[in-house]
């Protein structure tokens, strides 16, 4: 149930964000080394790809597979009748209970946001308008409908917790129609500026899912409208929150802001991504913070698929005609292989002539790196590589031969999501990037002076596509950087250990020839001598310790 309603994990307490964190992709060690001959090549992939986008495609068909299993396989008409005239009430009037004690009445709410979305799962999209959709703005609300005041008041933040981590789950129980004419309004004026952190992290973590339920001419304006509320001055635009600014985001919500990004660019045209997602991904990608910047990378290959000749449209919306789309290409890409080489390796061009190369420090240099290991990822499952025992593959196979006929249209997978099929022409034009814009600078890092640098090079190298693993620069690299591997001692611990000499005991008379040496003696002594402060508050098996030392010393 939870992986159908993420909700659950948030019904009373503060979202545990310990728990809602996803390791990004690791930095390469030599752990890794030891592995990478043993492990089928479409597992290295797998593996190299972080782990939030694995969870964001098995949340994804999760979620889909339920709404189709309901479409195919409705309940009983019976059931229904018998559940909203005997029971439906009782449920819907938990929202408004009214006990006189607050913390009870509270808890009556809580309980009814819990479980609203497998109530409207059961009843379906056609039994929404009256007593649900009532019941959904009342625990928004707690005074809509109410003939005394027409005040908004704001509801227990438990109950909006819940509400905010299912909003998606109930849009796609309900579709299209409904959410665009409830659910988005909802969200545009519930919860898109609300300033708790748990609920701001959930629209921030599920807004992808709610853009892709839409149809594609209404996605702008709902999106142009999150984009200017992200960029604003009292979002990521402001450097610090304060008491008179809450609505700043803390690194983990920019942290599923730059993880958003891959899904909502492959959901928009080019153009509207140059002009809006480009500067969110530019601000992600100089984030202070490590696990936010490297999250971000894995947008740029999405960013630059946008960027293909193939997919500019011929208009923008105010009419305007673009007339060459190969231009207009061109310069998009140029503008993020300049900016990417500029604010990541700090290469700047004088005006006094020359390039100012500097390469960055060390941690940009291996961000560097995983850009080029990005784009070489993104090469390879658009050839079309899948791991037979991938269980998303296996979820997605399975959802389609029983659940998503060729007449449901609701039940379509997105087959050309982030870090799937690619067109000959987007391959074309990633691999051009990669092969004249990226790989050169980082086959420079071959000879760097830090390990780490080295390591991410050739992990990189060693995941390329077979087309740009045969160019002799990357073979002359990558051998080198082999050479170096097989020339270290150990990887991961697996070189064989010292065995240690043991000890042989010293033994010495003592005067007595008693065969009680000095070692001997000196414990005797040392028993009369006045113990240290520490000492006193020590027990029986300190002083055993002790003794035990006294021999050893011997």
């Amino acid at each position: 149930v939870a992986q159908f309603f993420p909700h659950a994990s948030s019904m009373v307490s503060r979202l545990n964000s310990s728990a809602a964190a996803t390791t990004s992709a690791p930095t390469p060690t030599l752990a890794d080394l030891k592995r990478e001959s043993e492990i089928p090549l479409i597992k290295e992939l797998q593996q190299a790809l972080p782990a939030y986008v694995h969870a964001s495609r098995s949340s994804a068909i999760s979620l889909r597979a339920v709404t189709a299993h309901r479409e195919m396989h409705p309940p009983d008409e019976d059931d229904v009748r018998a559940v909203m005239g005997k029971l439906l009430d009782h449920f819907t009037g938990l929202a408004k209970v009214n006990t006189g004690d607050e913390n009870t009445d509270a808890e009556m709410r809580v309980y009814c946001a819990y479980s609203f979305p497998a109530v409207v799962l059961l009843l379906g999209p056609k039994n929404w308008d009256g007593r649900l959709k009532n019941c959904f703005f009342t625990l928004l609300n707690p005074n809509y409908g109410s003939a005394e005041t027409k005040e908004p008041a704001l509801p227990p933040l438990p109950v909006k917790r819940c509400l905010a981590s299912s909003l998606h789950t109930v849009a796609h129980i309900l579709g299209p129609a409904v959410t665009l004419s409830d659910i988005m309004p909802a969200f545009r004026d519930n919860f898109l500026r609300d300033t708790d952190e748990s609920v701001r992290l959930n629209m921030v973590r599920n807004f992808p899912s709610l853009l892709s339920l839409l149809p594609q001419d209404q996605r702008k304006q709902h999106l142009l409208l999150w984009c200017e509320t992200i960029r604003g001055e009292e979002v990521l635009g402001a450097k610090k929150r304060s008491a008179t600014n809450p609505l700043v985001l803390n690194w983990r919500q920019r942290n599923y802001v730059s993880r958003s990004l891959s899904e909502m660019i492959g959901l928009m045209d080019s153009v509207f991504v140059h002009t809006h997602l480009w500067p969110i991904l530019k601000s992600v990608l100089s984030d202070s913070i490590s696990l936010v910047r490297e999250d971000a990378i894995w947008a740029i290959p999405i960013l630059l698929k946008s960027f293909c000749v193939e997919n500019v449209p011929s208009k923008v919306d105010g009419g305007e005609v673009i007339k060459s789309k190969e231009m207009w290409s061109q310069a998009a890409t140029k503008e993020v292989v300049a900016w990417v080489k500029d604010h990541v390796l700090k290469i700047s061009s004088k005006r006094n002539g020359g390039a100012e190369r500097t390469n960055g420090n060390f941690g940009q240099r291996q961000l560097y790196c995983q850009i080029c290991l990005a784009v070489a990822i993104a090469l390879r499952f658009g050839d079309g590589l899948k791991d037979p025992e991938d269980p998303v593959l296996e979820l997605e196979s399975k959802f389609k031969k029983n659940l998503a006929p060729d007449d449901a249209p609701t039940a379509r997978l997105e087959e050309n999501g982030p870090y799937r099929k690619l067109s000959k022409g987007e391959r074309a034009h990633l691999l051009h990037v990669l092969n004249h814009d990226f790989l050169p600078i980082a086959l420079e890092f071959k000879e760097d002076r830090v390990t780490n640098v080295r390591l991410s090079l050739r992990k990189a190298l060693h995941l390329m596509p077979d087309d740009v693993a045969k160019l002799p620069a990357c073979k002359e690299a990558m051998n080198s950087l082999n050479e170096e591997v097989d020339t270290w001692e150990s990887f991961n611990g697996m070189a064989e250990p010292l065995v240690p000499v043991p000890a042989q005991p010293i033994k010495t008379m003592g005067p007595a020839g008693n065969g009680e040496g000095e070692g001997a003696q000196g414990e005797k002594k040392g028993a009369h001598k006045k113990k240290p402060k520490h000492h006193k508050k020590k027990g029986h098996e300190n002083q055993q310790v002790q003794g035990n030392s006294g021999h050893e010393s011997s």
